[in-house]
This record gives C-alpha cells, structure tokens and sequence, in this order.
C-alpha cells in the first residue's frame, strides 16, 4: 500500500502536472491527509524541486469557528486567510490540490453562514482564479482519503485507496503511459464534437431532464488535457454553454457534496439561461445559498460529457466527491466558464469573453445528470441532427 501511495504522490507531480527541477510546487490539503502530502513534498524534493509551499487546513478547527463566533469573526481569523493562493499564482507557483471528502461534516452549521463564508473566501482569490482561467499556472485537483471520508462510504481506508488507485490507473506499470491512451481516445472525441459544428444540444431522460442548451458559434470541446492533466482521474469532455441559451429542466441523477453538506434530488428550471425555479429533497438551503452567491451563479458555465458505462460508474460506488462521481456521468456546471472551450479564449479580456457568451462567476460547481437511459441530441448549425449520446453512453463513429 505505501508502495502505491508514493507510486500516486510521484505520478501526480510528474505525470499530472508534468513538473521538473527548475519548478514550484504549492500543495492545499487537509490535516487528515498530512502523511500523503510528506509523500509528496518528499517525491517533488527527489526530482529537483526546491521551492515547495504548503496550506494545510484543518477541518475540525474551521468547524468549530462556524459554530461558535460570528461571520466578522470567522472571516477574521488566520485559518480562514487564502490570500495565499494569489501570492502563490503570481510567483508562478504549480497548484496541487488534495482533495479530501468530508460528506455531511458541515451539516450542524447554518446554511446561510456557510454560504457567505464560501463567498468571501471565493471572492479572496479571485487574483488566483483570473490565472487560471488565463491558463497563465499549472494546477491539478486529486482525491487523497481519509478515516472519516471512508467511514461514510462504508468502506475500509484500504478500500477507498485501492479504489482510488484503479480509477487513477497507479497499478499499471507505467501510469503515465496508461493515461496517455485514455487522453488519446477522449481528445479523439472533442474533435468529433468540435468538427460537427453544433448549434444547440437536447437532453432527454425518464427522470423528467427535458433540456435545451446553445453553444457558442466558435465553442471548442476540451479533455482534461491541457499539457497537464488538471483533473485526476478524468474521462469527460467538455465545453462552456451560451450563457443565455439554456432552457427546459434538468433533473439530479446523483447527490451532491457542496462546502461538505449533501444536496440531493433536486431539480434546476432555465429561462433564457438563468435558473427560474429550483427545489431538492435534501439540502435546498444550500442549494440557494449557491445559485445566489453572484450573478453569475444562477447560470451555467460547463457542459460534459461522460459515458454512463464509464470506469468509475462501473465501480458502483458513489464516491460523495465531486471529481469522482463527476467523472462517473454526465454533468453540468453552475458559475464561471472556461475561456479555453471557445476560440483564441485564452487571449481574450474578461469583456471580450462575455460578449462571446460565457458566463463569470465566483463559483464553479458540478452536479451530475447522467442516466442509464439518457439521450443527447445535437442540432447542427446546418440544421442536422444526429443523436451523440444514447442509453447514457457515446454513439461512437
């Protein structure tokens, strides 16, 4: 088992974000996962690297600052500081991201709070999120878990790592090789999508989805390949909607951990793009607290795609995790676009952007909507049709 996590910790740093000696690396975990993050630096110090950050956050100390003080005093207090993040993008550090569940953690806290804690902390980085969507750092978010992330899933911690490894690929020889050819087979597939020249995409499935969503003139499919694989695992493809062209109903296939509270069976209506009318059976609270963190956040700004028959969809296994349950359906994104998923993009000002059709926000939040039966229709800009997805998975050519 350590074996495979250094295996893990050496891939993510070479393998994902492609880094050698003469880079900074800056990794954000939790407490609960300081023994991988040693891994890391140890592996990063192996290959050269010398200038190392990190942020180690620890969630029972946040926790209890959300239970007992008040909002100025929370956002007041040194471990709520993330104006690091903006220091570390403009010293050209590379980002990696631990990302490690807590489901439900949050759940005593008020909605509203946590809400405005989110935002500000969104807000605080926003120097850090412009880098980024510039493509201007290497950045990488994998999953690293932990006691309480496993307990929840009923699972051992072995277990969750082993998972973690398979979908990850870390028991091949050369994972890097092995994710070469993934990264072939969905790059493949953007340009399919990209060549078909699509004007709007139709969504249909027995959960009552019923969606219409436009796309820009001069859109662009992406993988998860951007010279460094931002997303570990990843097996979607994805591009940004017109901001004010989805329209119809679109209903949650899978539950949803958001600032570590679960929102689950809920649906979004659209008009005109903006989300008019929305309710869950679990967690709509939180649910509204998203949509109505800025302008931005009550409408879409990603569109992907994912075979419902895909390898972390096979596991059967509902992760509570945003990058791997993602990676298990189709999905949609509420909040800020991605300004490489239309054309020249990346050299494009923030106003130029907007009047190509993409959406800003602070935010940036998946949720997932793929089914065993679910449809995609495209409509051309020629006017034809042709069906891309069907009983969940690609309609291969």
């Amino acid at each position: 088992m350590n074996e495979l996590k250094r295996k893990y910790a050496r891939f993510l740093i070479e393998g994902c974000l492609k880094l050698t000696a003469k880079d900074k690396l800056f990794i954000i975990g939790y407490s609960l996962i300081e023994d991988f993050i040693k891994l890391v630096i140890e592996e990063a110090k192996d290959i050269g690297i010398k200038e190392i950050k990190t942020l180690i956050n620890n969630p029972f100390n946040q926790k209890e600052l959300y239970l007992t003080k008040s909002y100025e005093e929370i956002i007041n207090n040194p471990i709520m500081d993330r104006t690091i993040y903006n220091e570390m993008a403009k010293k050209g550090y590379a980002f990696l991201s631990l990302s490690s569940s807590l489901p439900d953690f949050y759940k005593e806290v008020n909605p509203t709070l946590l809400s405005k804690i989110n935002k500000y902390q969104m807000e605080s980085i926003s120097e850090y999120k412009q880098y980024q969507l510039k493509g201007l750092i290497k950045w990488n978010i994998s999953c690293v878990p932990n006691e309480l992330w496993a307990k929840n899933l009923n699972l051992s911690i072995d277990e969750l790592w082993n998972l973690i490894f398979d979908c990850c690929l870390i028991k091949e020889k050369n994972p890097t090789i092995a994710w070469n050819k993934k990264m072939d087979k969905l790059k493949k597939r953007a340009k399919y999508l990209n060549d078909l020249k699509i004007d709007y995409l139709e969504y249909r499935n027995s959960l009552g989805t019923n969606l219409k969503i436009g796309l820009p003139t001069d859109y662009i499919f992406q993988s998860a390949d951007e010279g460094v694989i931002v997303n570990m695992p990843t097996e979607e493809v994805f591009t940004s909607p017109s901001k004010l062209k989805v329209d119809g109903i679109v209903y949650s296939s899978k539950p949803l951990v958001y600032n570590g509270v679960i929102i689950d069976k809920f649906y979004l209506k659209f008009n005109k793009g903006r989300i008019i009318e929305y309710d869950a059976k679990i967690g709509k609270e939180h649910l509204q607290g998203l949509i109505e963190t800025d302008e931005g956040s009550s409408y879409l700004g990603e569109v992907a795609l994912v075979d419902y028959n895909s390898p972390i969809s096979l596991t059967n296994v509902l992760f509570k995790n945003t990058l791997y349950d993602e990676n298990a359906s189709c999905h949609l994104a509420i909040g800020q676009s991605f300004s490489e998923c239309i054309k020249d993009g990346l050299n494009l000002s923030k106003e130029e952007l907007i009047a190509k059709g993409l959406n800003m926000s602070h935010e940036h939040v998946d949720f997932f909507i793929g089914t065993s039966d679910l449809e995609i229709k495209a409509v051309l800009q020629n006017k034809e049709e042709i069906v891309i997805m069907k009983n969940g998975n690609f309609v291969e050519v």
